[in-house]
């Protein structure tokens, strides 16, 4: 019965295209840039939603939701341990790139960058 069940969890979640990713920590670097610097930081209440079959994404990061549509993802051939994915909404662009292991996620543009480490992704439907 445990193997069944098993089997049916995971044959649900191969089809699921959405992805949970818990914020265990954040650091926000805030132009001028400098690397490795935290400008803000924090563990705080923070999640990423990734819909790639809708080409949605949603950042509940502390208090604040942004929300942005995905216009293009590609993995550069250079460094294929990254997924890049360029985002818009009604405030501009952004880049952002995920880790192959998918336990660290930036969000890039040009007044700052935010460096989160996640948790464990889950898809669901």
């Amino acid at each position: 019965m445990k193997k069944f069940l098993f089997i049916l969890m995971f044959a649900s979640g191969v089809y699921a295209q959405k992805e949970v990713f818990n914020v265990q920590h954040y650091c926000v670097d805030v132009k001028p840039f400098k690397k490795g610097q935290c400008d803000i930081s924090g563990n705080e209440y923070s999640f990423v939603f990734l819909d790639t079959q809708k080409k949605e994404l949603t950042f509940f990061f502390t208090n604040t939701k942004l929300k942005y549509k995905i216009t293009e993802s590609h993995i550069e051939q250079p460094n294929p341990n990254f997924t890049w994915y360029n985002l818009v909404n009604e405030k501009g662009n952004m880049e952002m790139r995920i880790n192959k292991q998918k336990t660290k996620i930036e969000f890039i543009d040009a007044t700052n960058h935010i460096y989160l480490k996640v948790g464990r992704s889950t898809k669901f439907e």
